[in-house]
């Protein structure tokens, strides 16, 4: 018997889907904020002159970047109970990806902060810049060009790891999937429209990633 895609049975369920789609944009925007948060004072770690703080920074990045993300949420949302820390679905979902995505943002900013040449550093004590001076004014604005865009494909990356946020009970675009696709045994129609939902979202992030680098670079720093 041949297999008819239709979308009929979906449509009842479509009004679920905008909540869901609202948490999945919800719990990336947050993870991407925090993220970046995180790893620049993870970055700041790898750049100290101590070397505890050096390996301290070292051992995050490469415990995050090698503990598959699924493994972080489980630790988060069914480990901790044991030590009498409980959390809900969507914290737990927050926290596991905020740690993941921030061992990627900590070397994309690591990355940025080498760029600079140690002599803008000399130059700018000399001027009588503070270290915090220094920071805003001469290397940041820097480093910010070397990143944008690996930092801008990092954001999408966040965008899809969010999908296993569904692991852990959080209702977003994965779990409206799964949950629609059992009642309404029509798979393959209920992993189309997931799959374009993320499209989309990932397509804003790059576009406005290309639009905004454009207004501040120039068309060819935009698209790489």
């Amino acid at each position: 018997m041949q297999y008819s895609f239709t979308l009929r049975t979906i449509y009842p369920y479509l009004d679920q889907l905008w909540a869901a789609a609202g948490t999945t944009l919800l719990i990336s925007v947050l993870s991407i904020l925090l993220s970046v948060a995180l790893g620049a004072g993870v970055a700041l770690l790898r750049r100290s002159g101590l070397r505890i703080l050096r390996f301290l920074g070292g051992l995050y990045v490469e415990v995050m970047r090698n503990t598959p993300l699924l493994v972080i949420l489980y630790i988060v949302y069914f480990a901790l109970p044991a030590l009498n820390i409980r959390l809900s679905s969507f914290n737990a979902a927050l926290i596991g990806l905020t740690l993941n995505s921030a061992g990627y943002m900590a070397e994309i900013i690591r990355a940025g902060l080498v760029a600079v040449a140690h002599g803008q550093f000399e130059a700018a004590s000399t001027q009588g810049f503070t270290r915090v001076q220094t920071y805003r004014y001469i290397v940041m604005p820097q480093v910010f060009r070397t990143i944008y865009a690996p930092l801008g494909n990092q954001f999408i990356a966040v965008i899809l790891a969010s999908s296993l946020a569904s692991a852990v009970a959080v209702e977003d675009v994965t779990a409206w999937m799964q949950t629609v696709g059992s009642s309404s045994f029509r798979f393959f129609e209920t992993f189309v429209i997931a799959a374009a939902v993320y499209l989309v979202l990932c397509q804003i992030v790059n576009l406005g990633r290309i639009a905004i680098g454009r207004w501040m670079f120039g068309q060819g720093e935009a698209r790489r």
